[in-house]
C-alpha cells in the first residue's frame, strides 16, 4: 500500500508539472510560443495517458502486476528527467508524451491492486489511495513553482523524476517476490462476463456499457479541463490576500489538497451506503458549482473551485467501487484500463478546449459553461444505470467452477 499510494502521487504530479511551468516559467520567452501553443506540446502526452491504459491493464493481467508497476516507476521518472534536459519544443513534446505513456500504467494496474488488498474496506482504502493522488495533483503546482523560481524550470522536472526512479528501484527490491495478481481460481469466485450478460440481458448489458462509457467520458472532460487550467484560473480570477501571499501555484495546491481530503470521506461512505444513490447525491453538485464559477471572482471563485474539485475528486472512490460491480474480475485490469482510456482520451477534447477558450477570450467563462453541460450529462447517465444486484438485495451471480 505505501508504494501504491506513493505511485499514485507521482502519477498525477509528473503529468501536471508542465501545466504550472508554462504559467510561472520562462518557457514563453525561451521558445517564443504562446500559452496555447505550449499547451499543445502536452496534447499527445495526455492522449497517451488514456490510450495506453488498456495495454497496461492487459499486460498486468497476462504478465505481472509488480513487474508492470516497476515499469511505471522507472519509465515515468526517466521521462521526466528527459523533459528537464530538453533543449527544443519538439524534445519537450516527446518527453511529455513519454510521461503520459508511462503514467497510463498506474490506474488500470494500481487501483485493482488496492481493491484486491482492501477486502471489505475497499471504499476506505480507495479513498486513502485517492488522497495520495490528490496530493500529487496539489504538489505539482507548488513543486513546479518552487523549483522553477528557486532553481530553473529544468529542475522542476529532473528532481521529481529522479525521486520516482529511486521509488521504483525500492518498490522492485521489496515486492518482486510477492504474488499480487488475480489468480484464475480467485477469478472463478466472481461473476464472469457470461453471468453479467445473463443478469441484464444482451441489449440491456450493452446499454449499461454505453452508459458507463458516456459517464466516464463526461467525468474525464470535467476532470482534465479543471486540473489543467486551475492554476491559470486562480491567476486570473482570484485577487485576495491569501492569493497574493502564496501565489497562484501555491493557492492551487491548497485548493487541491483540501478538496482531496473528500476522497477519504467518499470512500468511507462507499463502504456504508448504496453506491449508485451516493454517487447521485455527491456528483449532483458539480453542475451548479461550475455554473457559479462562470462569473465568480475572488472569495466566491475560491469557494466555487473548492466545490468543483470536491465533487471531482471526492466521488472517485465511489465511482471506482461502483464500476467494479459491473465487470468480470478475471479481466479487471483490462476493464479498468479501458475505462481509464475513455476518461483520459477526453483530454483530446479537453486540452484544446482550454487552449482555444483562453486564447480566444482571455478568460474561462465559456469553459465553465461547457463543463457544466458535461456534468449534467454524467449525472443523467448514472441515473439511467440499473442498480447493482447486491444493492437491490438480490443474490449476485457466481460463475460455476
Amino acid at each position: 500500500m505505501p508504494f501504491l499510494c506513493i505511485g499514485h502521487s507521482f502519477d498525477h504530479m509528473l503529468i501536471l508539472l508542465f501545466a504550472t511551468v508554462v504559467v510561472v516559467g520562462p518557457l514563453k520567452t525561451d521558445f517564443g510560443m504562446t500559452y496555447g501553443e505550449l499547451v499543445g506540446l502536452a496534447w499527445l502526452g495526455f492522449i497517451l495517458f488514456g490510450a495506453g491504459a488498456p495495454l497496461a491493464g492487459w499486460l498486468a493481467d497476462r504478465w505481472s502486476s509488480v513487474g508492470t508497476m516497476t515499469v511505471f516507476f522507472l519509465g515515468i521518472g526517466a521521462s521526466s528527467v528527459l523533459a528537464g534536459l530538453a533543449s527544443s519544443p519538439w524534445e519537450i513534446a516527446v518527453a511529455l508524451s513519454a510521461i503520459g505513456l508511462f503514467a497510463s500504467i498506474y490506474h488500470p494496474v494500481g487501483i485493482p491492486m488496492v481493491i484486491r488488498a482492501a477486502g471489505e474496506h475497499r471504499g476506505k482504502m480507495l479513498g486513502i489511495n485517492g488522497i495520495f493522488g490528490s496530493l500529487g495533483m496539489a504538489s505539482a503546482a507548488i513543486v513546479a513553482e518552487l523549483l522553477t523560481l528557486s532553481v530553473s524550470w529544468r529542475a522542476a522536472f529532473i528532481v521529481p523524476g529522479m525521486a520516482a526512479i529511486v521509488a521504483g528501484v525500492w518498490f522492485y527490491m521489496r515486492c518482486r517476490g510477492m504474488n499480487l495478481d488475480v489468480s484464475r481460481a480467485k477469478a472463478n469466485e466472481n461473476a464472469s462476463l457470461k453471468d453479467f450478460v445473463a443478469e441484464f440481458g444482451l441489449r440491456p448489458f450493452l446499454r449499461v456499457m454505453g452508459l458507463l462509457a458516456l459517464l466516464t467520458f463526461c467525468m474525464g472532460m470535467v476532470f482534465q479541463a479543471m486540473t489543467f487550467s486551475l492554476t491559470n484560473v486562480v491567476e486570473l480570477r482570484v485577487d485576495i490576500a491569501l492569493g497574493a501571499l502564496l501565489g497562484a501555484g501555491a493557492l492551487t495546491s491548497v485548493i487541491l489538497a483540501v478538496a482531496g481530503g473528500a476522497q477519504l470521506l467518499g470512500g468511507v461512505l462507499a463502504d456504508r451506503y448504496p453506491l449508485k444513490r451516493l454517487f447521485l447525491l455527491t456528483y449532483g453538485l458539480m453542475a451548479p458549482a461550475l455554473l457559479l464559477a462562470t462569473t465568480a471572482a475572488d472569495e466566491v471563485m475560491v469557494f466555487s473551485l473548492f466545490m468543483v474539485m470536491v465533487c471531482t475528486v471526492g466521488t472517485q472512490p465511489i465511482s471506482d467501487a461502483l464500476f467494479g460491480k459491473y465487470v468480470p474480475q478475471r479481466w479487471i485490469n483490462t476493464a479498468y484500463g479501458l475505462r481509464f482510456a475513455i476518461s483520459l482520451c477526453s483530454s483530446a477534447a479537453a486540452l484544446p478546449l482550454v487552449a482555444f477558450v483562453f486564447d480566444s477570450t482571455g478568460d474561462f467563462y465559456y469553459l465553465f459553461l461547457v463543463l457544466s453541460v458535461f456534468a449534467a450529462v454524467a449525472i443523467t447517465a448514472i441515473a439511467l444505470l440499473p442498480t447493482p444486484a447486491d444493492e437491490r438485495g438480490e443474490p449476485v451471480p457466481v460463475a460455476a467452477e
